[in-house]
């Protein structure tokens, strides 16, 4: 092994026992064990590739950004010519604000043919206006070739998009849009995906019986018994609503970690609900799903922050449950004009499942609606629980609007540092990685105007929640 030339042949195989290991760990979802495997191997191994990189790869699902982009930069300093490690840190710059490294690397890349397409693409993410009106035209070419990978192509699609949007050339933008979009749904029914329609469907089955447990005596009956900590902010809402920004306000202040997207609330409450009506909840019940919730975040937390804030935007389905399992934490609803937010999504090529109705106009207006009336109803139900942070206040008069946040609703001493929350080195996964580096800006406030006279079956489909003025 030539990782471990320096060491004698026990020491040698007793390490590659523990990378066995550790990559079992890895394989099995427990990137945490990985991760202390992995560390004690390459402080004794210290030019091993492949434990580097795949050190890199277990701190990145830790949420550990930092710390990944230092292990890539290791990986590739034992093995120069990973395109693979190349790749991974190029992902891991752009999570921690370092767009121009990550483009730097992006364009390493792109002196590969078969891999120009990606890197293309993942540079015009990065940063539209680092693309050359050359590159675009190779983009574009690219795109429409019958030899290109349907992945690649619709990858190309969406990047052209936001290269066309960001040079003023929005119907061009929009046929780039939509026909990614058409391509990106018939992949996902093509695959086997859940169907949009059926997803719709199954969406609106759940939100009634949603509203059906969660009736206010239901409520009134079982409040009380959950832990007392005010340690969670919970911020909900839709996909492309701000709600990355709150978060990176909000993780600029010393008390308070943010831990993203974290998936802790639905694997805590998943089996243990619903529970038969006509009994009373177990006095414990709601306390210990609070202890194993707390528990279940507890990788994701890096710092000894009394505050940390879960942005996993469907928990407002579960707002009834937040509320019984912690009567004193903050929810944060993040609210931003409904055509704004909807076309912001038709413009997001999103990873992973559960997007299905993000790729037609009706499908995610239709959301929107349902979503919307889910938060009618915990309105209601518990009426004043749920604090709304609108983008647009927010972005009209920052200084009041973040002191507000930040003293007012989640009770903690004000910090000038918040107003400066762009300068945060807070790692940010989400499609805002890049606008939340920035001041805050109007420009993409309206940005629906542009588009206007292509957006009838969202206007349509939005019905009451479409903007009077649309």
């Amino acid at each position: 092994m030539g990782a471990t030339s320096a060491l004698d042949e026990v020491e040698a195989r007793a390490l590659e026992a523990q990378f066995r290991i550790a990559i079992l760990a890895l394989k099995e979802g427990d990137a945490g064990e990985a991760a202390r495997r992995l560390e004690a191997i390459v402080g004794r191994a210290s030019d091993w590739f492949e434990a580097w990189h795949n050190l890199g790869f277990a701190r990145q699902v830790l949420g550990m950004w930092p710390q990944a982009a230092a292990a890539y930069q290791a990986a590739l300093a034992a093995r120069p010519a990973s395109q693979e490690t190349v790749r991974a840190l190029a992902v891991a710059l752009s999570v921690v604000g370092r767009g121009a490294e990550a483009i730097a690397l992006y364009r390493n890349l792109a002196n590969d043919p078969s891999r120009r397409a990606f890197a293309l693409t993942r540079i015009a993410l990065v940063d539209p206006g680092a693309i050359s009106i050359d590159e675009q035209v190779e983009m574009t070419k690219a795109a429409r070739a019958p030899t290109t990978d349907p992945q690649t192509r619709i990858g190309l699609l969406f990047a052209l998009g936001q290269v066309l949007e960001a040079a003023g050339r929005y119907d061009s933008a929009f046929a780039a849009l939509a026909r990614g979009n058409r391509l990106k749904r018939a992949d996902l029914v093509r695959r086997g995906a859940l169907h949009p329609e059926r997803a719709a469907r199954e969406h609106a089955a759940s939100i009634a019986s949603l509203k059906a447990w969660f009736s206010a005596e239901f409520i009134a009956e079982s409040q009380g018994r959950g832990h007392p900590t005010a340690a969670p902010i919970f911020v909900v809402g839709m996909p492309r609503s701000g709600s990355t920004l709150l978060e990176q306000i909000l993780s600029s202040h010393s008390e308070v970690e943010g831990l993203g997207e974290t998936n802790a609330l639905i694997k805590t409450i998943g089996g243990q609900f619903p529970f038969h009506r006509t009994a009373a909840p177990l006095e414990r019940h709601f306390a210990r799903l609070a202890d194993d919730y707390l528990e279940a975040v507890r990788p994701a937390r890096h710092r000894a922050s009394p505050r940390f804030v879960d942005k996993m935007l469907d928990n407002y389905l579960h707002i009834g449950m937040i509320h019984l399992l912690f009567p004193r934490a903050v929810i944060l609803h993040s609210i931003r004009d409904p055509l704004d937010t909807c076309l912001s999504i038709y413009r997001q090529l999103f990873t992973g499942e559960g997007n299905e109705c993000c790729y037609d106009l009706a499908d995610i207006g239709g959301e929107y609606a349902r979503y919307r009336q889910m938060m009618a109803h915990w309105q209601a139900v518990l009426p004043g629980r749920v604090v709304e942070i609108s983008h647009e206040v927010l972005v009209d008069d920052p200084q009041t609007e973040i002191r507000r946040l930040i003293t007012e609703v989640c009770g903690l001493p004000w910090e000038e540092g918040c107003l400066s929350f762009h300068q945060s080195d807070h790692p940010v996964s989400s499609a805002s990685s890049l606008q939340v580096r920035q001041p805050i800006g109007r420009s993409s406030l309206g940005r629906w105007r542009a588009y206007r006279r292509h957006l009838g079956p969202l206007k349509e489909a939005l019905g009451p929640y479409a903007p009077q003025d649309a």
